[in-house]
């Protein structure tokens, strides 16, 4: 939890340069502030996460997590759910391009709607930051993640180290959605530990 609650911190933190990086350049009016012409007006960050039913981590550890770490970096943020259905995140998006988001966190539903969203962020000189699932063949400016392939393969040492010398055995893996990169990375990860193993025999 605590390795989880450091890597939000750090992704927030990398999203407020970020949005300090896209400041608006125009010397118009910017409401509310103080005093004389020049202030840029603060940057946005809008939030896309994925689902609820796939994992509850999205909702338990990443909302409240992200929330507070923008919160103390002085970042206005919004935090989205699509629960699952890929219109409903480009939606989302669209809304907060138009609510003056500068920067878009996209945890994407897979990569073909991943990559239109940021297609179309890009157009409007709005960053995007894949976070914690790549977007394959897309156009986001960062990718933010662990090292999945590393995680793979503490699952299959994990894994052989659990077995011993219980031969033979039935094991079942379960590989995850081929829409997911991370699945795939994770697959290449313990693939390389347990395939070497079992299939010496």
């Amino acid at each position: 939890m605590r390795r989880g609650a450091w890597f939000v911190a750090t992704v927030a933190a990398g999203c407020a340069l970020a949005v300090a990086g896209c400041g608006d350049d125009d010397s118009g009016s910017s409401g509310g502030g103080g005093g004389g012409g020049g202030g840029e007006e603060a940057g946005k960050v809008a939030v896309l996460l994925p689902d609820s039913k796939s994992s509850v981590r999205w909702e338990t550890v990443d909302r409240p997590f992200l929330a507070e770490a923008f919160k103390a970096a002085g970042v206005e943020a919004t935090i989205q759910n699509a629960e699952g259905d890929k219109a409903t995140q480009q939606q989302q998006a669209e809304q907060a391009i138009t609510n003056g988001a500068k920067v878009i966190l996209l945890v994407n539903l897979d990569s073909g709607s991943g990559a239109a969203i940021a297609a179309n962020a890009k157009s409007q000189d709005v960053k995007v930051i894949d976070y914690d699932r790549l977007t394959l063949k897309g156009d986001s400016d960062y990718y933010v993640s662990f090292d999945n392939e590393a995680v793979g393969k503490l699952q299959g040492e994990g894994l052989v180290k659990c077995m011993g010398d219980k031969s033979p055995a039935n094991v079942a893996v379960l590989n995850g959605s081929p829409t997911d990169n991370n699945a795939t990375l994770f697959k290449n990860g313990y693939d390389s530990v347990i395939n070497p193993k079992f299939d010496s025999g």
